[in-house]
């Protein structure tokens, strides 16, 4: 790594260690596309090779996933035919002991579109919510775990605010 990339990094490192994780909060409009969802698939994205190195699999995070929705009551299906499901995706990025990290959570399903309703969009993107931070090597899987779950709880927030009486509030 080059002198300049090093203190780029180093710099970036120091700014998101200085702060709390940032929560880019889902827009309020995009909560209507959870009214009447009957269930999900979850969906987690491949995680970087230096991950399981440190403690933690792609598979650890669907089954927390999973669980938690499970334990609000949330429907989940095993649909992969083009129902809705979540999208979790974890970019990160590692170096000195720290992964910086970037958490999405989507809800992806197939929509019609207002100015052509005899046409369908297999998948768009309806629902969201995001965190950039950073976290120790040593603390990858509970960190990472516990931003995922925070997300999935804001989720099922929203989903319950849509749908009252079906799931179980975190």
């Amino acid at each position: 790594m080059t002198v300049p990339g090093a203190v780029a990094q180093a710099t970036l490192v120091a700014l998101l260690l200085s702060t709390s994780p940032a929560s880019a909060q889902a827009v309020r409009a995009d909560r209507a596309s959870l009214h009447d969802l009957a269930g999900v698939e979850v969906v987690v994205e491949d995680l970087i090779p230096e991950a399981p190195l440190d403690g933690l699999t792609k598979d650890q995070l669907l089954e927390a996933a999973r669980d938690r929705l499970r334990a609000a009551g949330f429907p989940l299906t095993a649909d992969t035919g083009g129902g809705a499901y979540l999208y979790i995706n974890v970019n990160m990025t590692t170096g000195s002991g720290i992964y910086i990290y970037c958490v999405d959570v989507e809800l992806r399903q197939a929509v019609r579109l207002e100015r052509a309703p005899d046409r369908a969009v297999p998948e768009a993107v309806t629902w969201q919510t995001g965190v950039v931070g950073a976290v120790a090597a040593t603390e990858l899987r509970t960190g990472i775990t516990s931003v995922v779950v925070d997300q999935l709880d804001t989720f099922t927030r929203e989903f319950a605010e849509e749908n009252p009486g079906t799931v179980t509030v975190p």
